[in-house]
């Protein structure tokens, strides 16, 4: 990454000739209405796109799978909002291609191969048993056959009508 500074420094200043260049061709309020345009059409996209990653990451959670290629989405699409609400028409142009499904995968794949080369996933199993010890320390009734108690209950929880016809004190 000893690019990164680079970048940031560099970015601004070309972005500021790019739109200065463009503000010489198109006009001042034309160049002013582009960036505006941008920002929102970069704002309703993030939104779309952000809720439906958000959707599938919930699909992936809740069929017991890991959301890994929506995660990395959902950094790509996160990174793309920040680039469109930024004034210039590079990010702009950049935070678009992050944003569109069709030309995101390879912004995706990308991050991806950074993100697993930097990150390491460990899995365990793991079985929990719990027992009754004796004053020594020793296990007892391991095999599961303990005391079994039986009787009867009964439900001595308050009606509804006690409950509804009860004033909360002032």
């Amino acid at each position: 990454m000893p690019w990164l500074p680079v970048i940031f420094l560099a970015l601004p200043f070309t972005e500021l000739m790019l739109l200065l260049q463009v503000g010489s061709k198109w006009g001042v309020m034309p160049t002013l209405g582009l960036i505006i345009v941008t920002a929102m059409v970069g704002y309703t996209l993030f939104r779309h796109q952000g809720i439906a990653t958000w959707r599938e990451v919930n699909k992936k959670l809740n069929e017991g799978q890991l959301p890994s290629q929506e995660m990395t989405e959902g950094i790509v699409i996160l990174l793309a909002g920040a680039l469109m609400v930024t004034p210039g028409l590079i990010t702009d142009v950049i935070g678009l291609l992050c944003l569109l499904p069709i030309t995101r995968k390879p912004f995706v794949r990308m991050m991806a191969s950074r993100l697993s080369s930097k990150v390491s996933f460990h899995s365990s199993s793991q079985r929990y048993q719990f027992y009754d010890v004796d004053d020594r320390g020793n296990p007892t009734n391991t095999s599961g056959n303990g005391n079994t108690f039986e009787g009867e209950a009964e439900d001595i929880s308050p009606d509804k009508e006690s409950y509804q016809n009860q004033r909360l004190p002032k």
